[in-house]
């Protein structure tokens, strides 16, 4: 009898454990704000809508590794020149569950940022930057598969003069709402 119920309780256990792993994948909405200028000239504009997507796995309750893709937004002068930017990153996420529904997440990993220049009068040109990434947020489970989400990132961007070809780096911030399906 006590190995009959050594086995269910380490089967309960082991169905419990399974239950926070697995892959999931996401979109996210939100708005981006890069600190980089596309010339010389004051900016009018630094903030842009944009939309995202993830993938990732989950290796327990606390441990997530995801890669997501997100417009960090647009930065655009008083001459009409726009500085734009993308970035590709992939981080170790860290989740802190409060309840059955509700759970806190920070990460952190390396992003790489592409930053297009267009614009008659653009001074910089685009360039890319590999940089630290950084987060946090809060996720609302609906249900065991779908979760809401709510963020803030961090990446590193850069411009580059189009003369002299010396790269200004900056940072973008990018708030976002998301939801993420678990499979």
């Amino acid at each position: 009898m006590k190995k009959i119920a050594a086995v269910v309780m380490l089967s309960a256990a082991a169905s419990a454990f399974a239950a926070d792993e697995g892959f999931y994948a996401g979109v996210t909405l939100g708005s981006g704000k890069p600190h980089v200028t596309p010339s010389a000239a004051a900016l009018s504009k630094n903030s842009d809508s944009m939309y995202g997507g993830l993938v990732g796995y989950q290796y327990n309750k606390n441990v997530a590794l995801e890669a997501q893709y997100t417009g960090v937004g647009k930065a655009t002068d008083v001459l009409g020149n726009t500085a734009k930017g993308d970035a590709l990153s992939l981080s170790v996420v860290g989740l802190l569950p409060l309840n059955d529904s509700f759970e806190l997440l920070g990460k952190v990993g390396v992003a790489r940022a592409k930053t297009t220049v267009s614009g008659l009068t653009a001074t910089n040109v685009g360039t890319s930057r590999t940089g630290l990434t950084y987060g946090i947020g809060a996720q609302y489970n609906v249900n065991q598969n779908l979760g809401l989400r709510l963020g803030y990132d961090r990446y590193a961007v850069a411009t580059a003069s189009s003369v002299s070809g010396i790269k200004t780096n900056g940072n973008a911030s990018v708030m976002t709402v998301g939801a993420v399906y678990k499979f």
